[in-house]
């Protein structure tokens, strides 16, 4: 399996633009215009990647920090509560291998200019100017008649909240009438065309959608772990059940995926305490569909998409949304299935403890037997099942260590 950078970003900016439908490709406008005035100020290619990493990631911490419902994203926030999320966003990363830089970008993105040679203030001044930016722009507004106000607001920071070097390399590009459409009417498009096409191994990919795992789970504090814990118990039934070493990695991966269409289900749903009513069940009937609506013509990610978006088939065909049976179910859709049920079952949800080992073998059971999920996989997940039970929780106290800790709470 291969696929690159350019994708994998483009992953990412898909799972964000499910956040808030309100701010849809706020994320991709940053990136784009932070890249291109870092371009015009002769960063290099690996500053440029860097760059597209944090600013794409600039506002994470919007998913810990601000409760639903409470205020659209960016309406109104003071510059401490813009702080709090960078902090919050920084601290979501900080262990992960590979974006310490990024992390350290992200942490002061909101902060005014100061004068400084620190390649972490410059990208991270690049990116606060994008931002203040790609928020002032109005896509339903002809681009073009709000460039003079823009220009205007702009310059009157010039020197005190934005860089004045970035600030000359912003006008440089604005020049370009076609910067403007290209930032407001097609970013998803043009952020696309600029991302590295390098290949990223295996081992990278599952480092990468560990990250992506964490914008799905840490919106509340009964989903920080369920990710992390579906894709260690997923690759953990892979490896016993005698997949191969890429595919072992691929289950992972898909773990780490399986439920970024979430991300379109309001918390008032995620963390309802009792039954959900038949409205509110359509509603998260509908996550799988987005998660294999992103992860479509994803470059290698054919295995992947499958077993993250089927995971909620069953094998006598009740399933859903695609109602597949038995025959169009692999071997890894059936251990993902298994895998989801078992973290769910586990863990601590707002209208239940987690259940212990004789409900959860219960509960399994009864599954197979009205012929949803398959009889072989859990055969060998009851068979392991204190292995494979405390690899889960392990790596699910790890992931709810570090949502709290995000937070700054022990």
């Amino acid at each position: 399996m291969q696929t690159n950078i350019r994708s994998l970003l483009g992953v990412l900016s898909r799972t964000l633009n499910l956040i808030n439908p309100e701010m849809q490709h706020h994320h991709e406008q940053t990136a784009y215009l932070a890249y291109q005035v870092a371009k015009e100020l002769g960063l290099s290619d690996e500053e440029l990647f860097l760059v597209l990493n944090a600013s794409l990631l600039h506002d994470i911490g919007e998913v810990v920090v601000l409760p639903e419902g409470e205020k659209s994203f960016k309406e109104g926030e003071t510059l401490e509560e813009r702080q709090r999320i960078a902090r919050v966003g920084a601290n979501m990363l900080r262990d992960i291998d590979g974006f310490q830089a990024v992390a350290d970008i992200i942490e002061v993105n909101q902060d005014a200019y100061v004068p400084s040679k620190d390649l972490t203030l410059r990208i991270a001044q690049t990116i606060h100017l994008a931002d203040f930016v790609a928020t002032e722009l109005n896509t339903s507004e002809t681009v073009l008649n709000q460039v003079k106000r823009i220009m205007t607001e702009v310059e009157t920071c010039n020197g005190t909240e934005f860089c004045p070097d970035a600030v000359g390399a912003f006008k440089a590009v604005s020049a370009r009438e076609c910067m403007w459409m290209d930032l407001a009417l097609n970013p998803t498009y043009m952020l696309a065309q600029i991302g590295p096409l390098r290949v990223v191994p295996l081992d990278k990919l599952v480092i990468f959608t560990s990250l992506i795992s964490r914008v799905i789970d840490f919106r509340s504090p009964f989903t920080a772990m369920h990710s992390a814990g579906v894709a260690a118990t997923a690759k953990e039934l892979a490896c016993l059940a005698g997949m191969s070493e890429d595919d072992v990695m691929m289950m992972e991966v898909a773990g780490n995926l399986h439920d970024i269409g979430k991300l379109r289900v309001p918390n008032s749903i995620l963390e309802k305490p009792g039954k959900l009513t038949d409205d509110e069940f359509n509603v998260m009937r509908e996550h799988t569909y987005y998660t294999n609506m992103i992860l479509q013509d994803v470059d290698g990610f054919e295995k992947i998409r499958k077993w993250a978006a089927y995971h909620h088939e069953k094998l006598n065909g009740k399933g859903y949304p695609f109602h597949l049976n038995a025959d169009q179910l692999d071997e890894g859709s059936r251990i993902m299935a298994v895998a989801d049920i078992f973290s769910a079952i586990t863990e601590v949800r707002p209208y239940r403890a987690g259940m212990n080992k004789d409900q959860v073998i219960r509960v399994l059971t009864e599954n197979v037997e009205r012929g949803e999920i398959c009889s072989c996989a859990v055969e060998l997940l009851l068979d392991h099942y204190d292995e494979v039970d405390t690899v889960r929780e392990q790596k699910s106290r790890e992931v709810g260590k570090r949502y709290y800790e995000s937070l700054g709470k022990e």
